[in-house]
């Protein structure tokens, strides 16, 4: 072999060399690309899309039995009612919502059986109940966030004019959506302003309120798919807090319409939180290896 001869040989093979580190790198280069691009994914994107909406806006029904007397000595009267919660966004950053939470409760006649409303600064992005914002200060979650877990949790919404304590009972399944139940309470809750309409209430007495009852969520999403509550009301001493008498007795549930609409949110929204959060990230992944693994191929057949 002559000297030009090995001389054109080596040029070859540092081609060659080059021309695989090339191949490699591009394949890594693009390897760790479709990796961060799963972590941006999983962690960036889908929490700023699983974020409650700048224009969030819901409303709910449900359908009650109760037994009503309007003074300590008056005649008890049975009546259907109906409810309906509405929770409107006013304002809104890009941490938190101002949320404006209306609940309104009528009898078969359509009297007033108790009206409230709030103002409630929510995260937008843990759903919870932000200090300094609203028109008291609240604790706890406003609504469930995405990902809950099997565990207790305070919250605090139009429901109730307090905190209640809401604590994972068991699993369950509802037309093949599988639910997590909770069980909450709360008592002693100062209700006298949604029963002013009372003849003695505030000026003889005040209203509170003992009540339980029972949450399914569909854990991926934190959409309450059914609601059950019953409770008491009874008139107090508004100076000890005395229970003096009994004056409401109630309780209501989710209507079938309402059920249905909530089961749908709830699953779409679990669609969503899965695709972003597992099903785009793991196929970003395994694209990245498949790419590595081509490229891995490709470097040792040119060898």
């Amino acid at each position: 072999m002559t000297p030009s001869h090995k001389e054109k040989v080596t040029e070859e093979q540092r081609d060659h060399r080059a021309h695989r580190v090339t191949l490699s790198l591009r394949h890594l280069v693009i390897f760790f690309g479709l990796l961060a691009a799963a972590a941006l994914v999983r962690f960036g994107i889908a929490a700023r899309l699983n974020e409650l909406p700048a224009n969030y806006a819901r409303e709910t029904h449900y359908a009650g039995e109760d037994d009503l007397c309007e003074t300590p000595n008056g005649a008890w009267e049975k009546t259907a009612t109906t409810l309906r919660r509405v929770d409107q966004t006013i304002a809104s950053t890009s941490e938190t919502a101002i949320v404006q939470g209306d609940l309104h409760v009528y009898a078969e006649n359509d009297a007033v059986v108790f009206e409230s409303t709030g103002l409630y600064g929510v995260s937008r992005f843990s759903r919870q109940n932000v200090l300094g914002y609203g028109d008291t200060e609240r604790t706890g979650q406003f609504l469930f966030p995405p990902d809950i877990q099997p565990t207790t949790y305070t919250y605090w919404d139009p429901m109730f004019i307090g905190p209640r304590v809401a604590t994972f009972d068991h699993v369950e399944t509802q037309a093949g959506l599988a639910v997590y139940v909770f069980r909450f309470s709360a008592t002693g809750l100062d209700e006298t302003a949604g029963y002013s309409y009372l003849p003695d209430v505030p000026e003889h007495y005040a209203a509170r309120t003992d009540g339980q009852g029972t949450l399914w969520v569909e854990p991926v999403s934190g959409v309450v798919v059914d609601y059950a509550e019953q409770g008491m009301s009874y008139f107090a001493d508004p100076t000890t807090g005395r229970q003096i008498a009994d004056f409401h007795r109630w309780s209501d549930r989710y209507t079938p319409e309402t059920h249905t609409a909530q089961r749908q949110l709830a699953t779409e929204a679990r669609l969503r939180v899965l695709a972003l959060q597992v099903w785009l990230p793991v196929g970003l992944i395994f694209a990245g290896l498949i790419w590595l693994g081509v490229g891995l191929w490709n470097s040792r057949r040119t060898t």
